[in-house]
C-alpha cells in the first residue's frame, strides 16, 4: 500500500463509533506521524537528494539494523545510539513541526557529547 492509502485507511478507522477513546488517540497519533514522514519524504524528493551524506538526510532520525551487532541503531547526524524500543506514548495533542525536528537534532548531539539538554516550553492556557 502507498503512504496515502495507509493514511486513508487510518482516517477511516477513526470514524468507527465503537472505537475506544485510547484507540482513537493512538490512531490519530499514527496519522500525525505518517503525515510528518510523508512531508519529510516529499521534501527530500523535491530537493532531488541523492547523496546520503547530505545534511537534509542526515538530520532525519534513521533506524538501521546492524547485522554484526544483531541489533537496531538510531542515527541522527553523526550520532548513533542503540534503539531500546522506547514507548514514546500517544499524546492527544501531538504536533510535529520543524522545531520538533531541530529539538531531536539538539538532543541527540548533546547526548552524543555526554552533555545534558533540557527542553522548556510555556504551559498552554489549558494547563495553567
Amino acid at each position: 500500500r502507498t503512504i496515502t492509502g495507509l493514511m486513508q485507511g487510518l482516517c477511516e478507522m477513526t470514524t468507527d463509533d465503537s472505537l475506544k477513546k485510547r484507540d482513537r488517540i493512538n490512531i490519530e497519533t499514527l496519522i500525525t506521524i505518517q503525515v510528518h514522514q510523508k512531508d519529510v519524504f516529499d521534501d527530500l524528493v523535491k530537493r532531488k537528494l541523492r547523496d546520503p551524506s547530505d545534511f537534509a538526510w542526515q538530520q532525519q532520525a534513521r533506524f538501521y539494523w546492524e547485522m554484526d551487532a544483531d541489533d537496531c541503531f538510531m542515527r541522527v547526524c553523526e550520532q548513533q545510539f542503540p534503539y531500546w524500543y522506547e514507548f514514546l506514548g500517544c499524546e492527544e495533542r501531538l504536533v510535529i513541526t520543524p522545531l520538533t525536528d531541530r529539538c531531536y537534532i539538539t538532543l541527540t548531539q548533546a547526548l552524543g557529547m555526554c552533555k545534558g539538554c533540557l527542553l522548556y516550553t510555556s504551559p498552554s492556557p489549558r494547563d495553567s
